[in-house]
């Protein structure tokens, strides 16, 4: 063999080398980034750069003891145990540029993170029951009515929230589209209403939450049985097709049952092998009964503020009925106008509780016969075009043979006009056998 031959034969190939000294660095990283995270582990509060002994004795006195329950206590949480608000973000902030589990924290926005709203000013309108959410989504006329703000305030408020948020945001519907794919749902328990509502480009099938949602019918036609399942598979894990969340149900007729959610979760159980006890269940159902129209249209209000309080901790809010008060109070033709204004004022409350705090609504409502209707189903449900133009989507429910009900998809910008079958047995609302 030729010195040339041998030469390059012996060669070391570049390629390879470089190869080996990636492979070389990517361990030194991963090492080093696996010391920082064994580091972040250990560290207690009280290494927390720029958290003082008054501030950690106030933490402690209030059983916060560990990094992450300073992360996942809220704001209002911190400043009603004493502690200033200045501080607590900063203290957050540091720990979020420290720590990289808390990377992406994004500290909760107040009242009085805006420029021209006080601390004093801020306390007076959450004693009113106003939040920054609310504050972003009521119009100007109730912001002057409900909670003492001039218009020129309100407009004012409005516009530093906006400037905080970035200005107003237009987005392109390809965006609107990636955010709802794969957007939080819950299962109805029947996997032929789960069918019916599956929409597929966005990946979900189910009650999403921010939806809402009517079920109008007939007496017994399944309307509050619907509702009352809601309330529980709402509170199933994710694995099992829950969002792990509680319920709210405003009872207008008397028609809430707690023997009812024993029933269906017994039988959820039993199929899903779910391991949340039944009073439990019934704990995280939250419920009201309204005894007029004020009242209910209220207790809606009052939700706004419950849910604020009590932030991500609810899935679903339901109301049976939504008109039966309504339609018992407002009698004959003469106040139908005011009636209606009245109804389309609730239903935008109950819109703002979806919108403002991502929770499905449900609500049922009442049929009435239309005389004119010389061909097809004279049915039409109660409260005009008013409840017409307020839900998502609309099912009209009737009664079938034995246990078995139609439920049809009435109205929907996303699902088409189908139909699906379920029975109402002593377990619940359930798929009907095949052949049964």
């Amino acid at each position: 063999m030729s010195k040339n031959s041998q030469g390059e034969t012996e060669k070391p190939d570049v390629k390879e080398i470089e190869e080996q000294y990636e492979e070389h660095l990517i361990e030194i990283e991963k090492k080093e980034s696996n010391e920082i995270v064994k580091k972040e582990l250990i560290l207690e509060l009280k290494d927390v750069p720029g958290l003082g002994k008054k501030t950690l004795d106030i933490l402690n006195d209030n059983d916060i003891n560990t990094i992450n329950q300073l992360m996942t206590t809220r704001l209002i949480e911190l400043q009603s145990m004493g502690l200033q608000r200045a501080i607590a973000k900063k203290i957050r902030a540091e720990i979020s540029n420290t720590i990289s589990k808390y990377k992406y924290f994004k500290e909760e926005m107040g009242l009085e993170d805006l420029p021209s709203i006080g601390k004093t000013t801020a306390d007076v309108l959450r004693e009113k029951g106003l939040n920054v959410y609310l504050l972003e989504t009521t119009p100007i006329r109730e912001l002057e009515d409900k909670y003492g703000i001039t218009s020129s305030a309100a407009k004012k408020y409005k516009k530093a929230l906006s400037d905080l948020r970035g200005g107003i945001e237009f987005v392109d519907a390809f965006e609107i589209m990636e955010r709802q794919k794969n957007s939080p749902a819950f299962t109805y328990g029947i996997k032929s209403l789960d069918a019916l509502t599956t929409i597929d480009e966005l990946g979900v099938a189910g009650v999403r939450l921010g939806e809402t949602v009517e079920f109008f019918g007939p007496f017994r036609s399944g309307k509050s049985q619907l509702c009352h399942q809601l309330c529980v598979t709402v509170q199933l894990p994710p694995e099992l097709g829950g969002v792990d969340k509680k319920a709210v149900f405003v009872d207008t007729e008397g028609t809430f049952s707690p023997s009812r959610i024993k029933a269906i979760h017994a039988n959820l159980q039993k199929e899903l092998g779910w391991e949340k006890k039944f009073e439990d269940v019934l704990r995280d159902i939250t419920y009201a009964r309204a005894y007029n129209s004020d009242h209910q249209m209220a207790l809606v209000e009052r939700l706004l503020e419950l849910l604020y309080n009590r932030k991500d901790e609810y899935g679903v809010v339901v109301l049976d009925s939504a008109t039966a008060h309504f339609r018992a109070e407002y009698a004959g033709r003469g106040t139908l106008a005011e009636r209606q204004q009245t109804i389309n004022y609730h239903l935008s409350t109950l819109g703002r509780v979806a919108d403002t705090y991502n929770v499905a609504v449900a609500i049922t409502n009442q049929v009435q016969s239309n005389p004119a209707a010389f061909f097809g189903d004279p049915t039409q449900p109660a409260g005009g075009n008013i409840l017409g133009h307020w839900a998502f989507t609309r099912f009209y429910l009737r009664k079938s043979k034995g246990e078995k009900r139609i439920i049809r998809v009435f109205d929907s910008p996303y699902l088409p006009e189908s139909e699906a079958v379920f029975a109402i047995t002593p377990e619940g609302c359930v798929d009907v056998e095949d052949g049964g």
